[in-house]
């Protein structure tokens, strides 16, 4: 397992999040922040500096189909539970494409919730479908 950074309190990995947690001894890992796939990359667009851009990223955020998805999101996070220390903590990042399939992988592996964290931004991409809610400053 190769290290991307090693700083004073804490070791970053840069790969598949599956590989390198099964490489971890079990109740080793203090925290883990996630930012998985969103499945965004689906055809669909947005703004990036004022044009209009395909929101692909890559092969790594196609999307399988809504059981496929939760399925690979159950695996991730069991794979973090079992390297997790009893008093250990997990941050999950996400956008309403992902984040209630992790919410019940999260609730299928044992994980007990105590806070959602919502980020205001301001800044956010045009809604430039005009199929979502928005608020109007």
């Amino acid at each position: 397992m190769k290290k991307y950074f090693s700083g004073k309190n804490f070791t970053l990995y840069n790969g598949d999040c599956i590989e390198i947690l099964n490489q971890l001894s079990a109740n080793s890992i203090n925290m883990i922040f996630a930012d998985p796939p969103y499945f965004l990359s689906n055809g669909s667009f947005t703004c990036h500096a004022g044009r209009r851009v395909s929101v692909k990223k890559g092969d790594w955020d196609l999307g399988d189909g809504a059981q496929k998805n939760l399925e690979f999101h159950i695996e991730w996070l069991k794979a973090c539970k079992r390297v997790l220390k009893p008093n250990g903590t997990i941050w999950v990042s996400g956008t309403y494409h992902s984040i209630y399939q992790c919410g019940v992988a999260l609730e299928i592996n044992g994980y007990h919730f105590l806070n959602d964290v919502v980020w205001f931004k301001p800044n956010a991409a045009p809604n430039l479908s005009c199929r979502f809610f928005y608020c109007k400053s």
